[in-house]
């Protein structure tokens, strides 16, 4: 996909140009939260049809020196962060002494999840948005500092070795719309990619030492460990296409007792998720599901707080939808999913809403498009 190229795979001298964007709409039966796509979005969907959960606009820019040096920037237009104007998602420049060795410095992906790389990238996937259970837990998207990327082939097997190291923040909001600064001053991931015949195999750690979250119920000095490991497996014949990843968190903060000490944030969520090509139509079915493991969860929410230990409820979405590649380069996709308590996917929930969690039914339409 042209847009999800990197300066390491353009062959022209000289600037390239592209593009892509997703146009969506969602609607849900409650108004009694809203729905989002992460904890990056300060709002969503309710019974009125929302058409910012989901829509964005990327532009990429990349310029070729020579077969050595090269630089690539990109524009991301989302809900994001409060607020819905363009924010520099990539913008770094790269240098390539061989073949197979890639060295960048700026702001970059964070190889975090299997499709990182093109996670905004409508197009690119068959289901219409990641499973926010999965994806949710880690909602920052790029760093600053510096990658090495080496990439061969090892008799039949193409492997990619990705480590970086630098620093991230974001903003979050947490359930009832307070606003968190989330940073990582000090950042390190390491990321591994193996491909053999129709299946793919990734796996990454990403540990974010002392880390700062500012907000108004959970304060963290800046002692704190997060440790994000993630393992995915796809199988894709160009037919038929399944994907599963598994993640975790854990993290420590052995200055603070309580809700932010150590273990408050600890996680479980994996997704599994197929679809089966039949010429221009793409059917396809999802599972995910998260497993708070901290007492930062109970925190979260005041109606848990006087529970037992282990009654924090878990989130589970059963999402069912269909592709349809209307036009090349353009894609129609129609989800419907049943969402219960994740805490990532709501927003502004209300107090019956909290007490009683629903099984709330979300309703979703998007065109997606690159250029």
């Amino acid at each position: 996909m042209t847009v999800c190229a990197t300066a390491s795979q353009a062959a022209d001298q000289g600037f390239a140009f592209s593009g892509y964007g997703t146009v969506g709409g969602v609607k849900t039966n409650t108004d009694e939260a809203q729905f989002r796509s992460g904890p990056r979005q300060d709002r969503g969907a309710t019974r009125s049809v929302d058409f910012g959960v989901d829509t964005r606009l990327g532009l990429q820019g990349t310029y070729t020196h020579n077969d050595t040096f090269s630089a690539v920037g990109q524009v991301l237009t989302s809900r994001r962060d409060g607020q819905q104007g363009p924010q520099v998602e990539w913008l770094y420049a790269q240098a390539k002494p061989t073949q197979a060795l890639d060295l960048r410095v700026g702001r970059m992906v964070l190889p975090i999840f299997m499709v990182s790389d093109n996670r905004n990238v409508g197009y690119a996937h068959y289901w219409l948005r990641a499973p926010v259970e999965v994806y949710g837990a880690y909602s920052l998207t790029s760093f600053d500092g510096v990658q090495a990327r080496w990439a061969s082939a090892v008799d039949d097997v193409n492997v990619t070795v990705r480590g970086s190291a630098g620093k991230s923040k974001g903003d979050i909001y947490l359930l009832d719309k307070p606003k968190a600064e989330l940073k990582y001053p000090r950042l390190y991931s390491l990321a591994l990619s193996l491909e053999k015949g129709f299946w793919t195999l990734s796996a990454s750690r990403t540990v974010g030492k002392d880390v700062e979250l500012k907000g108004d119920y959970l304060n963290l000095d800046p002692d704190g460990k997060d440790t994000f490991t993630n393992l995915g497996l796809q199988y894709d014949d160009g037919q038929a296409v399944a994907m599963a990843e598994y993640v975790t968190r854990r993290f420590k903060n052995p200055g603070h007792p309580g809700p932010a000490g150590d273990g408050s944030v600890n996680s479980d969520s994996y997704y599994i998720s197929g679809g089966y090509r039949l010429g221009a139509w793409t059917p396809y079915v999802t599972f995910s599901h998260f497993k708070p493991k901290g007492e930062g969860y109970r925190g979260y929410n005041p109606n848990l707080l006087a529970s037992a230990p282990g009654d924090i409820p878990k989130g589970i979405t059963r999402a069912v939808g269909v592709r349809w590649d209307a036009y090349r380069n353009v894609a129609v996709k129609a989800q419907f999913e049943r969402v219960t308590h994740t805490d990532y996917a709501f927003m502004d929930p209300s107090w019956p809403f909290q007490l009683t969690p629903p099984s709330v039914r979300v309703w979703s339409i998007a065109v997606d498009f690159v250029f």
